[in-house]
């Protein structure tokens, strides 16, 4: 059961790291669409020796492979790892803190039970 009264307030409290990581992984997604579109550059260019400029098409010499293909591609290849460091830390960060809060809980929860109930129950049942 994902969603329940016991696991929800986690939800709320971890929501937004949750939310950031979800954020992350759809922009990473989208910035992983574009480096095909930038192969296909590449390819199109030394096969034609024209590049794209939007409606023109120019000459595919070291200016425009420069300026056209490799700078684009390397902040998109920033971006995209950057982004694949946010969404880890927002999933599995909000995953260690909920643990961390349910193991504390559990604990407090075992040293406020009295010497009587320890009498009774083992303390692995």
């Amino acid at each position: 059961m994902i969603f329940g009264r016991h696991i929800n307030r986690y939800y709320l409290k971890y929501g937004w790291m949750l939310l950031l990581g979800l954020i992350a992984l759809a922009a990473v997604d989208f910035a992983q669409l574009k480096v095909p579109e930038f192969y296909r550059m590449v390819v199109n260019g030394l096969n034609t020796g024209m590049g794209e400029l939007g409606e023109k098409t120019v000459a595919f010499d070291m200016d425009y492979l420069l300026d056209q293909v490799c700078r684009p591609m390397i902040i998109t290849i920033v971006m995209i790892v950057a982004g694949r460091f946010v969404w880890r830390m927002g999933f599995f960060g909000a995953a260690v803190f909920m643990e961390r809060d349910l193991r504390d809980r559990m604990f407090d929860h075992c040293k406020d039970l009295s010497q009587q109930y320890y009498q009774v129950n083992k303390s692995a049942d």
